[in-house]
């Protein structure tokens, strides 16, 4: 990839902060936007720790740092966040995102990645769930998600807008701050707590390690102009939490973890995803299966002391 100008949304965040520090890594001019500060210090790029509240201010912002690119990894990320704030999310998720699309579309940007979530399918259809499968959230974030879709895909269809969908499945791994079941089996067992889940055995989801996400906005950054709007972005196993505890007590003998069967309480069926399409046209092959990418999380909350854990 040449040098670029990019502007990454939620640059503080899980995979907006890897994201901006491994663009800059590759020699690119990197604008982060996020209202909380980088989670370290001297990331290397421009940190604005703000919002942009209108289609002006996007368009301000843009033409001020000579933006070409954008990766909107931004917004209240999962169902579990403002729970009692509906609008907040609306707000976030699917005004701001429609005000940043127009901009945009203003300003002939060359590429806008937009960071869906496989929420937006609800309730999929059975293996392989393909990336044109019916959107019919089950809950309000999956809503804004699934609308934030329509909408980029509308622009791209109707105006030519240059961008690209990604709807990734659970992403999980180092910098992950809010609820995570694989988050919490590892950092408890770390710290010597106890695990108890009522739910997970015979539930498996197909979790995508955090580098992995960050690794398929980069080669649609910069993938030739691709045939389809929207991709499905996950790991390349299908696991329950069962596996995941044994995993987790292969490097912590110690570990004291119960999963219970059934399905979590996030209220819809995620079948195994087809990523085909993904690694046609943009080159993406996931590089972590469950057992590295624990492996790796292990790792990193052991040498960065995130501990304990706190939902």
């Amino acid at each position: 990839m040449p040098p670029q100008s990019i502007l990454v949304t939620g640059s503080s965040g899980l995979i907006g902060f890897p994201l901006a520090c491994g663009l800059v890594g590759g020699g690119h001019r990197v604008v982060g936007l996020d209202p909380a500060p980088p989670p370290g210090p001297n990331p290397g790029f421009e940190a604005i720790e703000s919002t942009a509240e209108s289609v002006e201010d996007w368009r301000r912002l843009i033409d001020v740092h000579g933006i070409d690119r954008i990766a909107h990894t931004g917004g209240i990320s999962g169902p579990m966040l403002a729970l009692d704030k509906p609008y907040a999310i609306t707000r976030t998720n699917l005004i701001a995102t429609t005000d940043l699309v127009e901009a945009a579309w203003r300003a002939d940007i060359a590429r806008l990645v937009y960071c869906s979530s496989a929420s937006a399918y609800g309730d999929t259809p059975p293996a392989p769930v393909p990336d044109d499968a019916p959107l019919r959230p089950t809950n309000l974030y999956g809503a804004t998600k699934a609308a934030g879709d329509l909408i980029v895909d509308g622009y791209r269809g109707q105006y030519g807008l240059h961008a690209v969908g990604l709807r990734f499945s659970t992403v999980y791994g180092p910098g992950r701050r809010t609820s995570c079941d694989i988050r919490e089996i590892v950092t408890k067992s770390l710290a010597g707590e106890p695990v108890r889940f009522q739910w997970g055995k015979g539930a498996p989801r197909q979790f995508v390690f955090v580098n992995d996400a960050v690794m398929a906005i980069r080669r649609a950054l910069d993938v030739e102009p691709p045939p389809q709007y929207a991709y499905n972005i996950a790991g390349p196993d299908f696991v329950d939490l069962a596996v995941v505890a044994e995993i987790v007590k292969q490097h912590v003998p110690d570990a004291d973890i119960e999963i219970g069967d059934g399905p979590d309480g996030t209220g819809y069926r995620r079948d195994r995803m087809d990523i085909s399409a993904a690694e046609r046209d943009l080159g993406y092959s996931p590089e972590f299966g469950i057992e590295r990418g624990v492996g790796a999380y292990l790792t990193w909350v052991r040498e960065s002391g995130t501990l304990p854990y706190v939902a």
